[in-house]
């Protein structure tokens, strides 16, 4: 479909829980996801910048991710 990047499926919650995203019981009839977060890794694969939230409706707005990204690529 000519996507640049990764897509990551992760049925048993091992990345959720490593990244510490498990969100318990947030889902659909109560079942565990994912609670939002972006990251900013670097290109040397070091993360840059964490957004993370408690609400599952709440998300960084673009124009902030953007000037993180900006200050810190100066």
């Amino acid at each position: 479909m000519g996507f640049n990047y990764r897509f990551l499926s992760d049925e048993n919650a091992e990345v959720i829980r490593r990244y510490d995203l498990l969100h318990p019981g947030a889902g659909p009839r109560h079942t565990d996801i994912a609670r939002p977060a972006e990251f900013y890794i670097d290109s040397g694969g070091i993360v840059q910048w964490v957004n993370l939230t408690g609400n599952i409706a709440v998300r960084a707005r673009p124009e902030e991710a953007l000037r993180v990204i900006d200050a810190l690529k100066q």
